[in-house]
């Protein structure tokens, strides 16, 4: 590489990197919430995923510097904020973030990475981090475990000798010597619960914090510090602790580089982790190994999208195939009653023997929703993700809306990455070969199987009004501000309770999961103002019913013109999405398929307008572009797609039943 070559660039006043680079997600963005001052990340290059070696270049050459924006510090002087992009000490691309000009100095200091070994046990409701922590250099004042991305949860680690003597055998590595750098830290559960509860991050990373008297440092706490990306950090788990008057637990795990990461989840039965283990005993002696083919949705709590009319298809064919459904789901005794053993309950003994002897997961969502629960600290079901080179991805909808691949989905570095995708039409698989490392005959043009269902209702008749707009992770606080989340949902149901239009119609107001809550526990009043008009049930119903869907940038808008009706993208928000994400979304006016509308007093002349018209000509030519498995055929072309291509096998007749679950069931 020659020095002067442009290796990160402004698009739209967004820092990205040129073509043929990446981050570690597969990303082109390099200046989004997650990137830390003085924080080192490496670049990566695009079409091997491998981090770029610059071995023509001496260590600690800066190769580039990108401006960013000029920030006002508390003194009231106008800093720079920028992008360094250098080349480490093991002479790979990398780069930092940082607000001082002098930026060679802190390029050096964050190359000396404290030598790490050592481990973490959960005792007495506290988390013992233990070990030995070797610095070179400890010019520093204090050293201190930081948590979560924001790193603002801080406490500091206590060495067994004092400074003196560790600075005095700094260079030395024999196993005696190294002792004098023992270290411990001490840290309670409720601290780290306190930080998901202000935060709602699910995953809190660890940090080891550097306190200099110029800045601070910031490097990735891992057992050891070699430690590099291996997908087998994917099964390390601890144990977990409880908090019962939370209903919580929390363990903690590693990232794929090596990285600890604690993790709080819900609490889970010990008597599901029995049925578990003896299922994985058993399927040891079982002769139909790698036999089952394994469907489920998200949180294994649904029966209403690709998966479920994949497996519907694939039980009239004679398959040996497996619907996990969770037993409270609404439909679970009637589903049993028409599909019988193959219906079966999640996290029964028989949905893990299932599992252990799958030979695929075709699922909706990523196949860590077949898990115990969403983030669990389980190894056995791990090691089978690991293991399985057949899971198929049939989506949750199509990927054309906001930028999923700026946000790091579909990494093939990640374990739980699927190995085939379903996609909707050549553009959409363009978007993955552009996007993604993956290739031709790893991505199926066939439709979504869920599509099928809309277009044979496309002629029905439609009454029904449907609001739904995407959650927004940033919004969390539950505040009823101007322009919030929730603030867009009560103008709404302020607009149809007032105008006499709305009075003689069935309008649908969908809440994501995540506002309904916190309406109900902050804003109870409200809630109950406005319950009636909340819709309850599948919002696969009320799209079908609906002539005229109003959304942001939700997937629904894909089913919903499938099914006719008429589409209103509200886009009043669009421009702090596209920042609060990183990057632009994909849906953009150029290829919209319906009227757009960026003023929430325009809103109600659109929805009179499209209520009254079928779809337009142009809107329909703008959705073929996007979807072209529109035959009402794609649960047929999928299923034999699935067969012929990853399978290599015509479809399997269905021959051994296993023990009724029933037996099992506890």
């Amino acid at each position: 590489m020659e020095l002067g070559k442009i290796l990160g660039k402004k698009v739209n006043n967004r820092a990205m990197l040129t073509d043929g680079y990446c981050t570690f997600n597969g990303t082109k963005s390099i200046n989004n919430q997650k990137k830390k001052l003085h924080q080192k990340y490496y670049v990566y290059n695009q079409e091997t995923g491998k981090v770029v070696k610059l071995i023509e270049h001496k260590p600690l050459t800066v190769l580039q510097t990108m401006s960013l924006r000029k920030i006002r510090t508390k003194q009231g002087k106008f800093v720079h904020e920028r992008i360094v992009f250098y080349v480490d000490s093991k002479q790979n691309l990398a780069f930092l973030k940082t607000r001082q000009n002098h930026f060679e100095k802190y390029i050096d200091k964050i190359e000396k990475t404290p030598a790490i070994r050592g481990t973490v046990l959960l005792f007495l409701y506290h988390f013992l981090f233990f070990g030995i922590m070797r610095f070179k250099n400890n010019s520093f004042n204090e050293t201190h475990l930081s948590f979560g991305y924001d790193k603002s949860v801080n406490v500091k680690v206590q060495f067994f000798f004092p400074k003196k003597i560790r600075e005095r055998f700094a260079f030395n590595t024999g196993k005696l010597t190294l002792l004098f750098h023992t270290y411990w830290c001490w840290v309670p559960v409720k601290l780290i619960y306190q930080h998901y509860l202000e935060t709602s991050s699910i995953n809190i990373p660890v940090y080891i914090k550097i306190d200099h008297n110029d800045n601070n440092y910031w490097y990735n706490l891992k057992s050891a510090s070699k430690h590099g990306y291996n997908k087998k950090h994917y099964l390390y788990n601890t144990t977990s602790t409880r908090l019962k008057k939370m209903n919580s637990e929390l363990f903690v795990r590693k990232s794929i580089t090596g990285q600890y990461v604690i993790v709080v989840t819900s609490i889970m039965s010990k008597w599901i982790a029995v049925k578990e283990m003896f299922a994985y005993l058993l399927h040891f002696i079982m002769l139909n190994k790698e036999k089952y083919d394994i469907y489920f949705e998200k949180f294994s709590m649904g029966a209403s999208e690709s998966a479920f009319e994949l497996f519907k298809y694939a039980y009239q064919k004679g398959d040996v195939c497996v619907y996990i459904l969770d037993k409270d789901h609404v439909q679970f005794q009637e589903l049993k009653q028409k599909y019988g053993k193959r219906i079966v309950a999640k996290n029964s003994f028989l949905s893990f023997l299932y599992i252990f002897l799958a030979r695929s997961f075709l699922s909706s969502d990523l196949v860590s929703h077949i898990q115990r629960r969403l983030y669990d600290n389980d190894n056995q079901i791990k090691r089978k993700v690991l293991k399985t080179n057949k899971k198929v991805m049939l989506q949750h909808g199509p990927s054309m809306a906001t930028n999923v691949f700026e946000r790091g989905y579909f990494n093939r570095k990640v374990p739980i990455a699927p190995d085939y995708i379903l996609v909707n039409s050549n553009f959409e698989r363009d978007l993955f070969l552009k996007n993604t490392t993956y290739t031709e005959k790893e991505i199926m043009v066939t439709g979504l199987p869920n599509l099928d269902l809309y277009v044979q209702e496309q002629t029905n008749t439609k009454t029904d009004i449907t609001f739904m707009l995407t959650w927004r992770p940033w919004d969390l606080t539950g505040s009823i501000e101007p322009g919030s989340y929730l603030d867009r949902y009560l103008s709404f149901l302020e607009l149809i309770r007032k105008e006499p239009f709305y009075q003689d119609k069935k309008v649908n107001v969908v809440l994501h999961p995540k506002s309904k809550i916190i309406l109900q526990e902050q804003f109870p009043d409200i809630y109950k103002q406005y319950e009636s008009y909340f819709f309850v049930g599948d919002i696969k119903d009320a799209l079908l019913r609906s002539k005229v869907v109003i959304s942001d940038y939700s997937s629904i808008t894909f089913y919903a013109f499938a099914g006719g009706s008429n589409v209103i993208f509200y886009w009043e928000d669009k421009e702090l999405a596209e920042k609060e994400y990183g990057s632009p979304n994909i849906l953009q006016k150029e290829i919209a398929f319906g009227d757009i509308t960026e003023k929430f007093n325009e809103l109600h002349s659109q929805i009179s307008e499209n209520y009254a018209r079928p779809q337009l000509s142009f809107h329909i030519a703008q959705y073929a572009k996007l979807i072209e498995c529109t035959d009402g055929e794609n649960t047929k072309n999928t299923y034999e797609y699935i067969h012929h291509h990853i399978f290599n096998s015509p479809p399997v007749v269905q021959d051994v039943e296993l023990t009724s679950e029933n037996s099992f069931s506890a």
